[in-house]
């Protein structure tokens, strides 16, 4: 955790979990096993403050800004429970594509590159012509239908509590935008692995693991960032 992190919409500052972790650890113990039995997360626990942070180019155009989203750090600790036990799950049954090589304990963009050499090399030698494509999802995050996500979810086995709890965790979302000093009103969410949340990648990563799946004559390489 970033002690340097800003306070979420619950107004508590990672400082102050990290400065208070001796008092406070059996309550944030508690709590999260709690939430996970009830199948219940406060609303507040699913609201974020979206900030627009200009790239390059025009200040006029949308396009140009990067929303950067802040979500509780006490709701962040929740998540670090779930997802330790979602991993567990995955790898132990390998139900990780095996092309995928982002956010994925031992794999990183060098065992991408390594096996992508691997690849072109093994195929040359047999004397195969070989292409390469290169596809970048623009905003896939945003774009994930949460239906579809979670019948995902439930084809990697992911079920009981922890399925039920991944269905509250997606439903019901909403977010506020913050600039220059001002707030928006509440706006919901309606599609998106939640952006700034610390399950936003191992959810993604069950979205797109059958990308592959009707794909018999080439080789298929995934990586998120």
């Amino acid at each position: 955790m970033n002690m340097n992190s800003s306070a979420g919409p619950d107004g508590i500052p990672a400082i102050f979990l990290i400065n208070t972790k001796d008092s406070i650890a059996t309550p944030l113990k508690l709590i999260p096993r709690k939430s996970l039995d009830e199948g219940k997360i406060p609303d507040l626990f699913k609201l974020a403050y979206v900030t627009p942070i200009h790239k390059d180019g025009s200040k006029l155009k949308p396009e140009q800004y990067r929303p950067v989203s802040l979500t509780s750090h006490v709701m962040k600790v929740f998540e670090r429970v779930v997802k330790r036990n979602i991993m567990k799950h995955v790898i132990e049954q390998n139900l990780i594509n095996p092309g995928q090589h982002g956010f994925v304990p031992g794999r990183s963009t060098k065992t991408q590159l390594l096996q992508h050499y691997c690849d072109i090399f093994e195929t040359l030698s047999e004397g195969i012509r070989i292409d390469t494509i290169f596809l970048d999802f623009a905003k896939a995050f945003d774009k994930v239908d949460h239906d579809i996500l979670l019948q995902k979810v439930d084809k990697h086995k992911i079920k009981g509590k922890i399925g039920l709890w991944l269905q509250e965790f997606l439903n019901s979302r909403k977010y506020r935008v913050v600039a220059n000093g001002e707030m928006s009103d509440v706006q919901d969410v309606l599609s998106g692995v939640p952006q700034g949340t610390v399950l936003a990648a191992v959810l993604f990563i069950i979205m797109i693991s059958d990308v592959d799946e009707n794909v018999k004559s080439s080789i298929v390489r995934l990586f998120l960032t």
